[in-house]
Parts: C-alpha cells; structure tokens; sequence
C-alpha cells in the first residue's frame, strides 16, 4: 500500500512513530512495539512491500527504493527481525525502526521469538516499576514544554546509557 492509500489518521501514527534517522546499520534503529500498534495501522504495515537484507548491509548504501512508495518493511534475514522504513519520499531509508512482535503471514513467520521470551522472562512488579518511572519522567518534560520526540530520544539515551552501565 502506498502512503497516499492510507487513511489520514493512520499516516499520521506511522510519520509520529519513533524513528531513527538515517541509520547506518540495523543495530541503530529504534524499536516499536507492534502488537500496541493500532489495528487499522498494524493492517497498513502488512501491507508494506517486504525486502530481505543481511545485517552487514550499510543501510546508507540502498538507494533504489522506489520514491512513490514511502514506507517499506526490511527484514534483516541475520537475526529474522522486520523493521519499518519511512522513506519520506527519497530513494533510501531515511527512518526505521524495528517492529518487535511483527509477524509475516506470507511466510507463515512466527511472532518474534526473542520479544516473546524477554516479554516472558521479566516480573510483573519491575514493568509496573519501569512505566511508572516511565510515565512519572514523560509526564515531567511535558510540563517543561518538550514534546514527544525529544522526550523519546531523550528516554531511548537514558536506557541505552543504563543498558551499558549494567553490562
């Protein structure tokens, strides 16, 4: 489906969606959960044409895609992940992230294997903690007029910076 199929509301989830921007490699994109996607948008991004890449590809490097087809669905063969690209109109991905929990029908894929497990593996008590602490920081910078996507970034350093300080 091309973006000027789509309805405006779910254009507008898929533009709002935390993207990075003009990633190098896979390892650089953000991560959206798919299976809190709305219905009518999860049904959008089945629909997306799917291209298959190894993870030794520089993302950067790919710059036949069609300019009339905005949004696209890799699939990192690698590590069997899908991610969402917006290519906002040019010939390569100009954003992506990965969609956790994404399954492709037309293979019969499974839902992502290693969201379910770590969704499986943590304890309810330290979720409940993490989207208080969450919601309590979100809440915080919106009062200091920061809007969403800089809080989003903003969020996604603190984690990657605590990810490391924990390894």
């Amino acid at each position: 489906m091309k973006a000027n199929e789509l309805n405006e509301g779910v254009y507008e989830m898929l533009t709002h969606i935390t993207y990075a921007r003009k990633a190098n490699e896979f390892s650089e994109s953000t991560a959206t959960m798919f299976i809190h996607l709305a219905d009518e948008t999860k049904a959008a991004i089945k629909s997306f044409p799917v291209l298959d890449f190894d993870d030794d590809i520089d993302l950067m490097d790919i710059d036949t895609l069609d300019r009339d087809q905005q949004f696209y669905i890799f699939h990192n063969t690698t590590i069997d992940g899908y991610f969402l690209v917006d290519t906002q109109g040019y010939n390569y991905p100009r954003y992506i992230t990965r969609l956790w929990g994404f399954m492709n029908e037309d293979i019969n894929d499974q839902i992502d294997d290693t969201f379910q497990r770590m969704d499986g593996s943590i304890r309810v008590a330290d979720e409940h903690i993490f989207n208080s602490v969450v919601k309590n920081l979100v809440y915080n910078l919106r009062e200091e007029g920061f809007d969403k996507g800089d809080i989003a970034t903003f969020l996604d350093v603190l984690l990657i910076n605590a990810i490391g300080k924990s390894s």
